[in-house]
């Protein structure tokens, strides 16, 4: 079960661009923005969603990379 949604975006223009395009109140307590990697720390059951330019933040390699381990936990185990 997902309990938070994690935005990835360059800016905060473009994570509320993001909300008025998914029908989410950027204000709503399941939706953040991943303005900084330290964001992620302690998170748990959370769906990413990554923005097309949110590779231009300027802290998108290290927000990436914990934002795959968070995947990775979610993933399904065979």
């Amino acid at each position: 079960m997902i309990s938070l949604i994690a935005v990835l975006a360059r800016d905060v223009r473009e994570f509320e661009e993001w909300c008025r395009n998914s029908g989410i109140s950027r204000r709503d307590r399941e939706v953040i923005f991943i303005s900084r990697w330290d964001k992620l720390r302690g998170l748990d059951n959370v769906k990413v969603i990554r923005c097309p330019r949110w590779g231009q933040h300027p802290d998108a390699g290290r927000i990436d990379e914990l934002a795959r381990i968070l995947e990775d936990r979610r993933a399904p185990r065979g």
